[in-house]
């Protein structure tokens, strides 16, 4: 008796095993809207389903994923790897039914895949990731989204300010993946030279600032650290090297433009969430962003301050915005 109970658990523990497997390893997309071509939707389909069952695939074997070669561009799969480098994920959906969006800069994207990110802390297991593609349907870039996407794209936009708002949000979330995947070569490029980059302390005057800069921090409560691009970005290699994991989350967003349309500036509030293997903390970031070259947009001032001081929340007036540095 005994030997068929413990032959029936170890059949019922082989069989579930092989059910699980089985629904883990295949996902399929199905595009329900966003695109009228027929064969690049086709495309699209076969290459998305084909890229998220190459993860599920490896999560299995413990592997790097195989990824296709005829599905992905080399930058695609570069950039993709360095998330994988810092947590391997799998989507665990058997069909995934998503709209295709158009891109303005040319090809598509599919947003809000759900994957499970394994070397993430327990509760920040469960994210999404966005998946951009060429115009022929291969997958040119992967990165982890901002959850108000659909409000900020929405909300009180003119109709010739669309593409440009989405061009802002997307260079907002590939600026965040950067940090996920430790892609110090990008945020090397995005930074100008001449980036004011100022985290924030205790109250102490700012000698050799500029007077945009004494004028924001005159009535601030905190002290300024300001460092030049070269200074912030030994800082995150450093940062890079010591952790393997690094999560860097944004909400509490708020995007302005420039009330001089002929100026293609965006100021960008958030509330960064920064998780890494050492070290965890919530402040507010503030991006000044210059997008007169659409093609490669930099970031001109960049602020942290602490979420709390002296035991309370910042004032919203407390927090950088976009008037302190453009007036």
């Amino acid at each position: 008796m005994k030997r068929k109970s413990l032959f029936y658990l170890i059949f019922l523990w082989l069989f579930s095993s092989q059910m699980v497997k089985a629904q883990l390893e295949v996902c399929n997309l199905v595009i329900t809207d966003g695109i009228r071509d027929e064969a690049v939707k086709n495309a699209i389909e076969k290459n998305v389903s084909s890229f998220l069952t190459a993860c599920n695939t490896a999560i299995i074997k413990g592997k790097k994923p195989d990824l296709n070669q005829d599905a992905t561009t080399n930058d695609g799969r570069k950039r993709f790897l360095s998330i994988w480098s810092t947590s391997s994920l799998s989507c665990n959906v058997s069909s995934l039914e998503r709209k295709c969006l158009i891109r303005p800069a040319g090809g598509y994207q599919i947003r809000d895949i759900p994957v499970t990110m394994y070397d993430a802390p327990e509760d920040q297991r469960n994210q999404e990731i966005v998946i951009n593609l060429t115009a022929d349907g291969k997958i040119d870039d992967v990165f982890i989204p901002i959850t108000q996407y659909a409000d900020l794209l929405s909300a009180n936009l003119k109709t010739e300010d669309i593409d440009l708002r989405i061009m802002v949000l997307s260079f907002v979330e590939n600026f965040r993946t950067a940090y996920n995947r430790k892609d110090i070569k990008f945020l090397e490029t995005i930074f100008s030279n001449n980036a004011v980059i100022i985290t924030g302390k205790e109250i102490k005057p700012v000698p050799n600032s500029d007077k945009a800069l004494r004028n924001a921090i005159s009535t601030a409560q905190f002290e300024y650290q300001v460092k030049t691009k070269g200074q912030y970005i030994a800082a995150l290699k450093k940062v890079f090297i010591n952790n393997k994991y690094i999560n860097v989350g944004f909400d509490d967003i708020v995007v302005i433009r420039h009330p001089d349309p002929s100026y293609p500036v965006y100021g960008v509030t958030l509330k960064q969430n920064w998780h890494s293997s050492t070290y965890s903390d919530t402040g507010y970031v503030f991006l000044l962003i210059d997008f007169e070259d659409q093609s490669h947009p930099i970031i001109t001032v960049r602020t942290w301050q602490p979420e709390k001081f002296d035991g309370r929340d910042l004032r919203r007036d407390e927090i950088f915005q976009f008037g302190d540095f453009i007036k």
